[in-house]
């Protein structure tokens, strides 16, 4: 069980960023003593001035920073009266939507918790030992809450082992189960949430796959980076004249043609590299081309460069880019730079039709800018 007397911790001189507001402290930012590194729990951090910034969860373990702040208040315990208070705040925040993210993390004041609604089913991520310690008051609080026929505890994230935690899937109730189908903005989807293998939807993309959808009717339309296929379903469902979709996952592609037969429509699929594919394509083959290629993949800037500007080669005059970056050390300004420059190489312009972002379920800290990971463009080209 986690800490709930807090203990205190004090900023170093190179600790400045946190003076500004900024949530997270690495460990270097810290006072501490050489030979004792204090025990994992909750604790104040205090300025040089002697004022508090905060209660924050601490251990020197985490990859993103050792101290996490949850709330400003100095002495703030994450205990069930902190826990049952917050989480009822983070769903009073969200909508009615019957799929949707629930707790995002530190945004919502639990660092390290994700929990998401799939109809009546949770899904629950403990990515630190402090927020792993609470996982039954959490799920006790969920279930009053919601009442969800079943929670999942999906703690197969890789991050989880630099705390030594086991990285597994089970359910709540130790009972198996079976995949279903969820509807999400009319258009359905096979979820097995006990396979880490098949794809899951990506709820943060959900207000884009309607977005796009709308822009294809009559259109040849590529998904580059499809997972489970939400670009190319709702394009094929909004009329689009033909919809290629790729992923490098077997798998992956299997899956989409399952939703593609659910949903009654018809999507090409290939196992492919989407960069190479784009490179063997003409001007004209596509007049709307989907990028939202993973978090590992759009952190290469070079890689990404070369991506927009085979993308854009194959766009006819009139034709749509919809983009994606979901690096967490790109900005939305350097991605849209470098959608820029790779335009500026092949002799194209973009008239911008939207900035796209996070959507509500998935919220952002001002001072955290860690927590605006999906960034995006909307393009048509000329």
């Amino acid at each position: 069980m986690a800490q709930t007397l807090p203990q205190s911790l004090h900023l170093n001189a190179d600790g400045l960023r946190a003076l500004s507001g900024h949530p997270w402290v690495p460990l270097a930012h810290l006072e501490l003593a050489a030979d004792a590194m204090p025990d994992a729990g909750i604790y104040n951090l205090y300025g040089a001035d002697g004022d508090c910034l905060g209660s924050g969860l601490f251990d020197a373990r985490d990859p993103l920073a050792a101290w996490r702040r949850f709330s400003f208040a100095e002495g703030a315990a994450l205990d069930e009266s902190y826990l049952v208070q917050t989480i009822h705040d983070a769903l009073g925040r969200r909508t009615e939507a019957s799929c949707q993210r629930l707790i995002s993390s530190d945004a919502d004041y639990l660092p390290g918790l994700i929990v998401e609604q799939y109809d009546n089913v949770l899904t629950v991520t403990a990515e630190n030992a402090l927020m792993d310690a609470q996982l039954p008051m959490i799920a006790e609080i969920l279930q009053e809450a919601c009442a969800p026929q079943e929670i999942v505890y999906r703690n197969e994230v890789e991050v989880r082992a630099a705390f030594g935690l086991e990285r597994s899937i089970r359910t709540q109730s130790g009972n198996n189960l079976k995949g279903r189908w969820v509807e999400m903005d009319g258009v359905a989807f096979r979820l097995d949430l006990l396979q880490p293998e098949k794809p899951r939807i990506y709820l943060d993309q959900c207000e884009q796959y309607v977005l796009v959808g709308s822009l294809s009717e009559g259109r040849c339309v590529l998904d580059a980076f499809a997972h489970a296929g939400g670009f190319a379903l709702h394009a094929a469902r909004n009329g689009a004249e033909h919809v290629v979709a790729l992923d490098l996952s077997e798998t992956c592609v299997k899956a989409i043609g399952a939703n593609a037969q659910r949903n009654e429509c018809y999507v090409e699929t290939m196992d492919c590299d989407a960069s190479a594919f784009l490179a063997e394509r003409v001007p004209g083959d596509f007049d709307l081309v989907v990028l939202d290629p993973p978090a590992s993949w759009s952190g290469d800037r070079s890689a990404m460069l070369e991506l927009h500007e085979r993308a854009l080669h194959c766009l006819p005059s009139g034709g749509i880019l919809a983009t994606y970056c979901r690096s967490t050390e790109m900005s939305a300004a350097a991605f849209e730079a470098l959608v820029g420059e790779a335009a500026g190489r092949m002799g194209r312009e973009g008239r911008i039709f939207a900035r796209t972002g996070q959507p509500f379920d998935f919220p952002s800290l001002l001072n955290l800018p860690e927590s605006s990971v999906l960034k995006g463009l909307i393009l048509q080209v000329e």
